[in-house]
């Protein structure tokens, strides 16, 4: 019952930005793109998942940005924000014409993967395949099981909106088709106690 409480009141935008604000989501997406995602100016990046463009705020100007959700009212908010910083398209791994958007030096998803079925991860791997050049990267972040976990991080992600949370192997297993996996999990991103695994890939 508390937990559906919970659930209820983050689904206010103002109540969820302010815990995200509180729980250190913010840094924790800045160093996400800072230090794991190394956005190297001049290159153009793929955001899978942009949600309302957030990560475009830690990332330097002077790169080409393009980023896709399946969210109408997300891109609607982004192109808002942030259209004379990118391009924004709504569509999901599967439709999106990899075409049109051309090739990347490298892709990233901050929050997405657990969210995703196997079947749509692999139709985003496929996607990544095709677009981001050889020599580039993929590269993301997700909550994830770990043993020994603190027992609140594991409530917390027990909980989540995210229904395929997976361990750190599920989640190796799901993008291996790119390549060798760099797999890191991490229990100090956030204020809070908090289990996530970030996957750095090198695209063969």
């Amino acid at each position: 019952m508390i937990m559906d409480l919970a659930r209820r009141t983050l689904a206010s935008p103002i109540v969820y930005d302010t815990f995200q604000s509180l729980v250190g989501a913010p840094h924790c997406h800045e160093r996400f793109i800072r230090d794991m995602v190394r956005p190297i100016p001049g290159e153009r990046i793929l955001d899978i998942g942009c949600g309302v463009g957030a990560s475009l705020r830690y990332l330097p100007d002077a790169i080409t940005y393009v980023g896709i959700d399946v969210s109408d009212a997300y891109i609607a908010k982004a192109k808002a924000v942030h259209s004379e910083r990118g391009t924004f398209v709504c569509a999901d791994v599967a439709s999106v014409d990899p075409v049109t958007l051309g090739t990347f030096d490298r892709a990233f998803s901050f929050g997405v993967l657990h969210h995703l079925t196997d079947e749509v991860t692999a139709q985003l791997v496929e996607l990544v395949r095709r677009v981001v050049k050889r020599g580039g990267a993929f590269i993301s972040i997700d909550p994830c099981y770990a043993p020994g976990q603190h027992p609140i991080a594991r409530l917390l992600i027990d909980n989540d909106r995210g229904e395929h949370v997976r361990d750190a192997a599920g989640f190796q297993r799901i993008v291996a088709g790119l390549g060798p996996v760099r797999a890191t999990v991490y229990h100090d991103l956030l204020r809070i106690p908090y289990t996530q695994i970030v996957m750095e890939i090198d695209i063969q």
